[in-house]
């Protein structure tokens, strides 16, 4: 942990009604951490990076993921074959090229493709190819709500993933289970696919519990050994 006294810990409040959340307010400082604070962060990357097995780059847009921190996270993990994984902030695509994998929900992807001075995308299968592409990724992997995950693969497959939810009480914190749960697999050795459809189920675990909930390991195993989604695959023309 890098502490920084300038800079109070991020408080959110969020209004609930009726199990569902109505609202949330933030109390926190955003701007841009110092360039002294960024290097403590990267001699840290630098001296752990070799021992890890996955990156997770959780882009918050508070002040921390910056073009030269990325830059520098991305050479480090090429350089020892680790594979980089960022749920990212619309704001920060061009921040990207080059990671293994990034998980925006619909309306991030939406919004990426389209600040790349690209015409309004005709649908998600546009979106998802185009970011592949232009980010020179691996994978894509759209969170799209109620209709579950888009999976779009370098190697040219599109999978739809259904979702594995069946009673949403609170949606807060599933992306960051997506990401946690396809880089633990990942690093147990899953492809990508696998990897999707564990975090799938995962997420669909913690949006049926109320506040910013967690998974248990028995909770995903019986997920896993109780599922009976179908997916589809498509090859890309």
């Amino acid at each position: 942990i890098v502490y920084d006294r300038e800079r109070p810990t991020s408080l959110k409040t969020r209004i609930i009604a009726h199990s569902q959340q109505v609202v949330r307010f933030d109390r926190e400082k955003a701007g841009d951490i110092s360039e002294a604070h960024q290097r403590k962060i990267l001699q840290f990357i630098h001296h752990k990076i070799a021992a890890s097995d996955v990156v997770i780059i959780e882009d918050y847009g508070k002040g921390v993921v910056q073009p030269r921190l990325l830059r520098e996270v991305i050479r480090s993990a090429k350089k020892f074959k680790k594979p980089v994984l960022v749920d990212p902030k619309d704001k920060h695509f061009s921040y990207y090229k080059g990671v293994t994998a990034i998980t925006p929900n619909r309306k991030e992807a939406y919004t990426m493709f389209e600040n790349g001075g690209v015409r309004r995308a005709a649908g998600l299968d546009e979106v998802g190819k185009g970011l592949l592409k232009r980010l020179d990724a691996e994978a894509v992997l759209i969170t799209v709500g109620e209709d579950g995950m888009m999976l779009f693969e370098k190697r040219g497959t599109v999978t739809h993933i259904p979702t594995a939810a069946r009673e949403v009480y609170d949606v807060s914190g599933a992306g960051d289970t997506v990401i946690a749960v396809l880089a633990m697999a990942i690093a147990a050795g899953a492809q990508m696919l696998e990897a999707a459809m564990i975090s799938n189920l995962a997420a669909g675990i913690v949006v049926g519990k109320l506040g910013t909930a967690t998974v248990q390991p028995e909770e995903l195993k019986r997920a896993v050994e109780n599922c009976t989604l179908n997916f589809k695959t498509t090859k890309n023309k």
